[in-house]
Formats: C-alpha cells, structure tokens, sequence
C-alpha cells in the first residue's frame, strides 16, 4: 500500500479529517480501479482477440464482440463528456446481463450432459470386460485411509465430497430428502446471499431450473438433451450406448468453446464497465501521467482496429513493447485494489451522511460498483442487496420444504439411473453430513455392499481408485 493511501486509511478508520481524506480517497480510488481495468481489459481484450479468431466466433459471441467493440472505439478511445458515459455505462450494464444469462443456461446445459455423462459411464461396462475388483472391505479401508490421510478438515471434507460423489447410489429417497433438509439446518445463522448461493447450486445440480429459453438460445444442445431423456438405463443397447456417449461428448466440446468465450467476454465487460465508471472522475494530469494507462490504451486501440479486418493479424513490435510497459503491474496492484475494498466498505457503512453532504454520491456508487466488478466474481449481481442479516429459520423451512417438493415431483419423471445420478451431483455439493471416521466408513460400505449392478459398481470403483492415485 503506498504512504499516501495507508495515510488516508488511517484517517478514515480513525474518523479523523473526513470531510478532506473521504474527496481525497475516492479521486486516489478512481484513478488506481481505472489503471487496473485499463491494464486488464489490454491483456483480456487481445486474449479476446486471439480466441475469436482461433475459435471462429458466430452468432451472439460474435454480436457480443462488436457491440463491444463499438463501445471501446466510441467511448473509451475517444475523450466524452461524463453525460456522454452515462448511455454507454447503461449499454455495457445491458450487454453484462445478457452474458450473465447466457452463461446461467450454459451452466445448467453443463450440470444437465454431467448428469447424463455419469449414467452412461455406470452401464459403460455391461459391453467391455472387467478386472477382478478387491473386496468391499479393503477398498473401504483405503478410500479412508485416502480421505484422512491430512489433518486439514477443508481437504478432508472436500475429499469426503469428492467420494460421494462416484460412490454408487443406494439409499432411499427419503434418506435423501433427510440430507437435503440437515443441510439446509446447517445453513442456520447464515446470510441471504448464502442461502441462495447454496439454493441456486443444488436447482441446477439437480436439473431443476431447465427451460424452454435454453431451446431457443442454443437448439442443438437441446436436441441432443431431447434425444438423452429417452433412453432407458435398464435395458440399454451398446448402440444405444455408444450413440449417446457421442452426443455428450459433441455436446462438452460446444459447452467448452461456448464457455470460454463468455468468460472472456465477461471478463472484457467488467474492465470497461470499471473504466467508464471511474472515468468522470480522473484528474487530466493524472491521466495523462499515467505510462502504464498509455500503454494499455495502444494495446486497445490497436486491437479495436484489427478486430475491423477480415483476417487475424499478429502483434506489431509496437504492441509487444507495450505489452512490456505494463508487464507485471497488475500483480503489483493487487494489494492496493484489496486495500480499497476495504476502505469503500468502512465508508459506505460508517460515513454516508458525510459522503451525502459532500455531494458525492454518485462517485460512491461508482467505486462501490467498481469494487464489485473487480472482486474476482465475473458474475457479481451489481444490483443485489448484502445483507448481513441472518436468515430465520420460518424462510430456511419454507425453501426447504419448496425445493424438496420439486426433486420429489422431478423424479418421477426420470430414470432410475438418472435419479441416482442427480442424487450423487447434489449430495457432493452439501454440507458434510458425517460426524466420525465410522460413519463415513459406514456409509462407504454401505454404498459398494448394496450394488448389485457389476458395472456399475465397476465404474464408480475405477474412478474412486483414479482419484486416490
């Protein structure tokens, strides 16, 4: 942290010269968020560049880009009067939430081939020999020796986690409720946010949230979704088999290249959306001062033209000396980027009345933005409400009671196989819902004990074994 901000940190943890310090802070805090996402967008805008080529970008990325585009070269490239940003801000806000959604469906498209992907691998041995397998006993007794084999209980629980979720399946359906409900009395005490975190991962973990938007945004992957739910497990074909391995592997290899691109993209957006936040409120000489600033806005400007040409072009020595110039500081201000989350939080919960009579709202809801964009969440609701407020056990009751109704209504449609493997995508994602080494024993033994299905059982032991190597 450099003297100038550690100073001013004091002043204000210590409420000491608020009405001078709080001005002086927020034009420090503007001009350091906007060199970082200056220097971020550089390195992820020719990432972007790179990727859209080499993946042949189409359709909404492709749209995506060039509204993006358009963006940099209107308004970042060019000098704008602050009345100028304000419909550019609202255009980036528009195009981040597009991506958000697009990527929400991605996900859901993700958990739903993993699904399906897990079925198939547990009949994949009913058409290929098998090895002679070791008994229940001893591979329970190595998969303990795996799991506690450290004293950390964050990598001990992860491991529990990692297990059982390829451990065959074979409690009932109300066992299963029973640990969704224990989950959710673990999740006593804690925030909202929490709450919907954990409530968002199981819906999607647990094919809940599938809809008919994902269709009209990506047909193809909803084809090969529409042709998976037909399949019956229990009298399965090797052709059929075969034929539906193939769709999920064509289905992971579109989700990667679709993914990527929207995290690009959504790293792109953060950066500008930071730049055109902080703008209005850089001195000029500061600007102007700023040699890492220049370097990165060559890099874009460069990168802005090439992208208006109708082939890949490699990187000017002009481009690579810039990229030298700003070598390395983005790690180099990290620590200061930490440090003025830190300081915008103390002021947005101790000093808003200050902040209300300085005038100087508008510029904290730009830095509080700013922190949000630049807090390592691509995704952060910018809209969303923090609260800090613990959560009662009538509305945990309520949503627990919701989301059990929906898995119970859910699984009647689906195939046993399919069941189990939802069961197994969920139950890994849970609050650890053992309290000793014999339960955990218990439960493993149970699992290989109760599986008849020598695939399957065979499956769920090959990767048990992969994973412990």
């Amino acid at each position: 942290m450099s003297k100038n901000l550690k100073s001013i940190y004091k002043d204000i943890i210590n409420n000491h010269n608020l009405q001078e310090s709080i001005p002086e802070f927020f034009e420090m805090a503007a001009e350091k968020y906007n060199t970082y996402a200056t220097v971020r967008l550089a390195l992820n805008y020719y990432t972007g560049y790179e990727m859209y080529w080499d993946e042949n970008w189409t359709g909404q990325t492709r749209d995506y880009i060039k509204h993006i585009n358009d963006i940099i070269s209107d308004a970042l490239l060019e000098v704008r009067e602050k009345e100028d940003l304000v419909e550019y801000v609202r255009q980036i806000d528009n195009i981040r939430s597009n991506i958000t959604e697009r990527m929400e469906m991605l996900t859901l498209f993700v958990d739903l081939f993993e699904i399906y992907e897990y079925a198939l691998n547990r009949v994949e041995y009913r058409f290929k020999e098998m090895d002679q397998i070791k008994e229940d006993e001893e591979l329970a007794r190595e998969v303990l020796r795996y799991i506690f084999d450290s004293e950390d209980n964050v990598m001990i629980n992860e491991k529990i986690k990692e297990v059982i979720g390829q451990l065959p399946v074979r409690i009932t359906k109300q066992k299963y409720f029973d640990y969704i409900s224990d989950s959710f009395n673990e999740l006593i005490g804690a925030s909202e946010g929490v709450l919907e975190t954990y409530i968002y991962i199981i819906r999607s973990c647990a094919m809940l949230d599938i809809s008919s938007d994902m269709k009209e945004a990506y047909p193809e992957l909803w084809d090969k979704k529409d042709q998976l739910e037909i399949l019956d497990f229990k009298d399965i074909s090797n052709k059929e088999y075969e034929e539906a391995s193939l769709l999920v592997q064509e289905a992971a290899a579109l989700l990667e290249i679709e993914s990527s691109a929207y995290y690009n993209l959504i790293e792109i957006v953060n950066e500008l959306y930071t730049i055109l936040l902080c703008a209005p409120y850089i001195g000029q000489a500061s600007e102007n001062n700023n040699e890492h600033r220049k370097a990165a806005l060559h890099i874009i400007g460069s990168i802005n033209k090439a992208f208006t040409k109708d082939k890949q072009e490699e990187p000017t020595s002009e481009i690579l000396e810039s990229f030298g110039v700003i070598e390395g500081l983005q790690e180099d201000m990290e620590y200061d980027i930490i440090s003025l989350e830190d300081i915008i939080y103390q002021i947005d919960k101790n000093h808003r009345m200050i902040v209300d009579s300085l005038g100087r709202e508008e510029q904290l809801h730009s830095l509080l933005h700013s922190k949000n964009l630049q807090s390592g969440s691509l995704f952060v609701d910018l809209d969303g409400t923090d609260s800090d407020e613990p959560i009662d056990k009538d509305r945990l009751y309520k949503e627990k009671n919701k989301l059990i109704n929906e898995l119970e209504e859910r699984f009647q449609s689906l195939d046993r196989m399919i069941v189990r493997a939802v069961m197994a995508n969920t139950m890994n994602k849970m609050p650890v819902f053992f309290n000793s080494h014999t339960e955990v024993m218990e439960y493993v033994l149970y699992s290989l004990n109760k599986c008849t299905d020598m695939a399957e059982k065979y499956a769920s032991i090959e990767i048990i074994v992969s994973m412990m190597e």
